[in-house]
């Protein structure tokens, strides 16, 4: 692996970390979207990103069970593969709507419990109902518009392996 890509991987671990990821998963999910081929034994995630075994088995349990990643089995080959699911991120977005719409509920409830006090004293409970309100009802349709981009990208994928495979 080049420097580049290291600082690469890095990084994304970085922003993952920031996001409540341990580094390691963070790393684990960087060197995963840009290795070739697109799965990766424990043992090669381990040696490529120079950590221990123990913690990249750690890490996959984690991001097994967050659905980030998932494990593979190749024909002939008795080792466990782990690759990033093909919609992992999107899975992740809804979730985070799916706790968005409970905390909505729970600023309303607020609300509701100081509906005999002052204006102000409410207002902050207002904005954030408002906002998550706002946030539930947006969301989804920025997520439809994003599977609606992801079938174009998918085609011109296709259409782009097409012409390497034949030459063109």
């Amino acid at each position: 692996m080049n420097d580049e890509l290291s600082a690469y991987i890095e990084d994304v671990a970085l922003f993952w970390e920031k996001q409540g990821l341990p580094r390691i998963a963070g790393r684990i999910v960087a060197l995963l979207l840009v290795c070739d081929p697109p799965q990766r034994s424990a043992t090669q995630i381990a040696t490529e990103l120079g950590v221990s075994k123990g913690s990249v088995s750690s890490m996959t349990r984690l991001l097994l069970a967050s659905g980030t990643i998932e494990a593979v089995a190749l024909p002939g080959d008795r080792a466990t593969y782990f690759r990033l699911t093909a919609d992992s991120l999107e899975r992740k977005f809804s979730r985070r709507l799916e706790s968005m719409i409970g905390f909505r509920r729970l600023a309303e409830r607020g609300l509701a419990l100081m509906e005999d006090t002052p204006p102000e004293q409410r207002a902050r409970l207002r904005r954030v109902a408002a906002l998550y309100t706002f946030l539930e009802r947006e969301l989804p349709l920025l997520l439809d518009k994003w599977h609606a981009e992801r079938e174009t990208l998918e085609a011109f994928e296709a259409l782009e392996a097409y012409v390497e495979k034949e030459g063109g």
